[in-house]
């Protein structure tokens, strides 16, 4: 489907035949008249050839009747014939340039059409100075005149640009679009479209390629599944049906899990989401906390709008519109949120660009979003785009398109490399698995993730495997943490040199926390997430106040349970010094439980200087790690002193 509203050529032609009646009927012969009225009956037949012969013959008997002239350019239009239906418009003008002030928004519509955009834009001008008050197509040509400014400078400066056709494993002979991806790049689920009957398909990547996609069939019924969103871990699919009976309006949003890997029954988001209108065209950040979909509810800026949704409290939130930076009066859709939660990208027909549906970008800088950005051509053409999936990286993005469909308008999904400007910011991620030390049975154990920079608590699961997408910025607080354990802590400092191609790869095996017959002591566990100043002993507490009240919460819960707290540094500095530097930060730690109710008989600090490292101290990050504080379970058995300076 073209974007130029070209059937309005027609819309014209019938304003100029009501001018002819009026004005121009009186004084043409009966012959003219004869052959003019055979040349619209052809017509109307669709028989242009035919038609314009009879109109040529009228033009050659009566030079200056204009209405022939018209249907000649109406004519060669349909005829894909434009530079001559071009011609056509002007020798209209030539004889009377005043005949009909619509003429210069046809001509402008034939020169936009052979891609003459200059042209067409001061034809757009002068049709809006001498329009007779044709609302209508006042507001089109505004809406021209501001479009083609962007499109002559696009099309002077075009993005690079090289999409590349996915193989015949997931194209077929039918239409395949809507494509999804895991954060691993392990598997894509899209949508394939057979004599009418839209289902869900899934594929695996297994070395380096796409296996054949095959439907999943858990989710697909006789009703169309469609315009999905998978979350990163692949755990949770959001889609769209449109069956009444099931749906709240024409179309809703459904979820389903993947339990034990199989997706479970689908049920409705509710009402809270859906509404009696269109609901669809879903999308779920990388958290899983927030959902953007379209929507032609009312409450919106117009048309169909981009909603947003946040889960709190484990349910969702009402949706809100989001503002005029991406919605307009015309329609927003296909709304797809990167897994840097900052980066929307989404197609709309209201903001400057090609001509319809285009798509753009916008960035979410300090909770407010940027004005939309345009992807360029030839991303963008005089065809409608639609939905964009770009790949956690960043690198990719992911489209359906009819572009090489010579006999047919099916579908294919395409990728191509996201040019710069176009990327979202730099993400990577961690994954693994979690389970008991002694026995290997996996655990179902809580995984958080917090920001030791503002303390804020960011994402949290119940799973004994993860997948959790990390943006680069952040200074991330890792722990895990069961009933009965030993808490495991990480941490995470990422920068934008971080990349998906060095994702952190985690196997976690907790620890039992040992009963009182243990005979030995348990191994080190690090607390990686306390901080202290430089060459000094005094804990920053807000940014290691997360660490300190998980070792403050396993004490607690364990009333039982000793520990000693271990100090250590790196190479730099005397051997005295660095003695004396780990003995003082391990009692910063122990100073601290005590402050906070610990009994200072459960508690033992000691410090090791440079004597204990555990990687050698040639590189700034293995320095690092071994400037650490850690600590022991210690057996009941064995009663350590607290270091003396």
């Amino acid at each position: 489907m073209t974007k130029f509203s070209f059937h309005i050529i027609s819309i014209l032609l019938l304003s100029f035949v009501f001018v002819f009646n009026v004005n121009a009927q009186s004084g043409i012969d009966k012959k003219s008249k004869k052959l003019f009225k055979k040349g619209i009956d052809k017509f109307r037949d669709h028989n242009y050839l035919k038609s314009i012969d009879y109109f040529d013959k009228v033009i050659k008997r009566r030079p200056k009747f204009i209405k022939p002239y018209l249907y000649k350019a109406s004519a060669y239009f349909e005829l894909k014939q434009y530079k001559k239906s071009e011609e056509e418009y002007k020798k209209v003008l030539k004889i009377d340039s005043s005949y009909n002030s619509d003429i210069n928004y046809s001509l402008a519509l034939v020169l936009e059409k052979q891609k003459e955009y200059e042209d067409a834009l001061k034809y757009y001008r002068v049709f809006i100075k001498e329009s007779r008050k044709n609302a209508k197509l006042e507001s089109k040509a505004k809406l021209k005149i501001r479009n083609l400014p962007f499109i002559i400078s696009a099309l002077k400066n075009p993005v690079e640009f090289e999409p590349i056709a996915l193989d015949s494993t997931i194209n077929s002979g039918f239409s395949e679009y809507l494509p999804t991806l895991t954060g691993d790049n392990s598997e894509m689920i899209f949508t394939r479209r057979i004599n009418r009957q839209e289902d869900l398909y899934s594929s695996k990547f297994v070395d380096g390629k796409w296996q054949k996609a095959t439907p999943i069939t858990e989710l697909n019924t006789l009703a169309n599944e469609s315009v999905q969103t998978i979350s990163s871990d692949g755990k949770i699919l959001i889609f769209t049906i449109c069956e009444r009976g099931r749906t709240i309006g024409s179309c809703d949003l459904f979820i389903s899990k993947k339990e034990k890997n199989h997706w479970s029954t689908p049920h409705n988001l509710g009402a809270r989401i859906n509404s009696p209108y269109w609901d669809s065209q879903p999308s779920i950040s990388s958290d899983n906390k927030t959902l953007y979909f379209s929507s032609n509810r009312p409450g919106g800026i117009g048309g169909k709008d981009i909603w947003v949704s946040h889960f709190i409290n484990q349910k969702w939130s009402k949706p809100i519109c989001l503002d005029t930076t991406i919605n307009t009066k015309s329609d927003e859709q296909t709304p797809f949120i990167h897994a840097d939660n900052a980066t929307l990208y989404f197609s709309s027909n209201g903001h400057p660009g090609m001509g319809g549906s285009d798509l753009f970008f916008s960035k979410l800088i300090n909770g407010k979003w940027s004005k939309a950005v345009n992807l360029g051509y030839p991303i963008n053409t005089e065809y409608d785009e639609g939905a964009l999936f770009v790949s956690l990286d960043g690198k990719s993005g992911y489209f359906s398109a009819d572009r090489n469909s010579k006999n047919n308008k099916n579908l294919d999904i395409y990728y191509f490399e996201l040019p710069v400007f176009i990327k979202p910011k730099s993400v990577t991620y961690v994954k693994g698995f979690v389970y008991d030390k002694a026995s290997k049975i996996p655990l179902k154990a809580s995984i958080q993730l917090s920001d030791n920079n503002t303390g804020k608590f960011i994402q949290s699961i119940e799973a004994d495997s993860f997948f959790i997408a990390l943006p680069a910025g952040v200074d991330y607080n890792f722990t895990v943490q069961k009933d009965g354990y030993v808490f495991y802590s990480d941490r995470f400092v990422l920068d934008t040199s971080n990349s998906v191609n060095n994702p952190i790869v985690l196997n976690i095996a907790l620890e039992k926390i040992p009963d009182n017959t243990a005979k030995t002591e348990s191994n080190p566990i690090v607390l990686n997430n306390l901080f202290f100043k430089t060459n000094s002993s005094e804990l920053d507490l807000s940014k290691s106040g997360i660490e300190l009240n998980k070792l403050l919460l396993l004490l607690r819960n364990n009333k039982e349970l000793h520990i000693q707290i271990n100090g250590h540094t790196d190479n730099s500095g005397s051997t005295n010094y660095n003695r004396k530097l780990s003995i003082q930060r391990a009692k910063s730690v122990y100073d601290y439980l005590i402050s906070q109710g610990i009994g200072s008989s459960r508690l033992k600090y000691q410090g090791y200087g440079e004597t204990k490292p555990i990687v050698p101290n040639n590189t700034p990050e293995n320095r690092s790690k071994n400037r650490r504080v850690e600590f022991v379970i210690k057996s009941l058995s064995k009663k350590p002193q607290n270091a003396t300076f």
